[in-house]
């Protein structure tokens, strides 16, 4: 019982670290099939006012359950703060096109170029039951991913693989100025 109590708080605990604290939201979806289909959303705040190059450039990224049953979603159980970026894809765009990556992202999306150093992920992960309404709120570090080195007009769009369905459930997409 001991032994099962204690795997219970670490897995909560890896949860906690990797997801952030969970907070009820009432509410509909974003109107995405995919979303409906896999039972969560994935919302992108617009932020209101630009951005400096010089200055750290953040989103919020909001997943809400919108169903009313429990769904899965896979926990990271690293000691790696950043792990939870790792079930996210991120599209950040300039003219169409994509902005330069990082090595972090290269690492985290599998896109590692020959002369990147060699730095694998390492952690394991676990399905949890996330009940209606759960939500978790993080913050992307646009400047962790993409080489962000001029100002203009940049959109972001992120997506994430369901784990019950194999679907592809996307957000809405913003917009980003970036000034000098």
């Amino acid at each position: 019982m001991k032994v099962m109590n204690r795997s219970a708080t670490v897995l909560i605990l890896c949860e906690i670290c990797y997801l952030g604290p969970a907070q009820s939201l009432a509410g509909a979806g974003d109107g995405n099939p995919a979303s409906a289909a896999s039972g969560y959303t994935i919302t992108l705040t617009q932020p209101k006012n630009p951005f400096h190059l010089d200055s750290p450039i953040q989103v919020t990224m909001t997943i809400k359950n919108i169903t009313q049953k429990d769904i899965l979603w896979r926990a990271g159980r690293s000691t790696d703060i950043d792990a939870w970026y790792h079930d996210f894809q991120f599209l950040f765009q300039n003219n169409g096109k994509e902005v330069e990556t990082t090595f972090f992202h290269r690492k985290i999306s599998n896109r590692q170029r020959p002369d990147d150093p060699v730095d694998v992920w390492s952690g394991s992960t676990i399905l949890l039951p996330k009940p209606p309404g759960t939500m978790f709120v993080m913050t992307i570090d646009l400047k962790h991913l993409y080489q962000i080195t001029e100002p203009g007009q940049y959109m972001l769009e992120v997506s994430h693989l369901a784990e019950d369905d194999r679907t592809v459930v996307r957000s809405n997409a913003v917009t980003l100025s970036i000034v000098p």
